[in-house]
């Protein structure tokens, strides 16, 4: 008789790093060998959007309260938040809108916002096709 208790089975951590870069080379192929937009898509979209678990409302209503505040740094990291966000579900405004504020508070310190935002159509063009090849893409808003 097993209780489960014990160590648990460990994963095979090779089975994890190979799926991470067929995930990695397939995002790469999508941007058509443009480093920095390849750079910027990896930094910048949910490669795992089944982790996104705080509505957009949500994370816009504390951002807002962040930048409210004068806390530039939190409203800068939940408008990142909500640009990915708007990557995943293919909304081109919302992509532009919040990663401009994103770049605003960020200065020169993050130019993958602005490798996003000169090619924002074909930056949700390409999170499109990653996500409906992943089987990852929700409801398109």
């Amino acid at each position: 008789m097993k209780l489960g208790f014990g160590k648990p089975k460990q994963k095979d951590p090779s089975l994890e790093i190979n799926a991470q870069s067929v995930v990695a080379n397939r995002l790469k192929e999508l941007c058509g060998g443009d480093g920095d937009l390849y750079r910027a898509m990896s930094r910048l979209m949910f490669l795992d959007p089944k982790k996104i678990t705080t509505p957009i409302d949500r994370v816009l209503a504390e951002t807002q309260t962040f930048e409210a505040q004068g806390n530039k740094l939190r409203a800068e990291v939940g408008y990142r938040i909500a640009g990915g966000i708007s990557l995943y579900k293919g909304d081109l405004d919302g992509v532009k809108k919040y990663f401009e504020k994103a770049a605003s508070f960020a200065g020169d310190s993050h130019p993958e916002y602005q490798a996003i935002l000169k090619r924002s159509d074909e930056a949700v063009s390409i999170a499109r096709k990653y996500y409906d090849e992943f089987g990852s893409l929700g409801t398109q808003s």
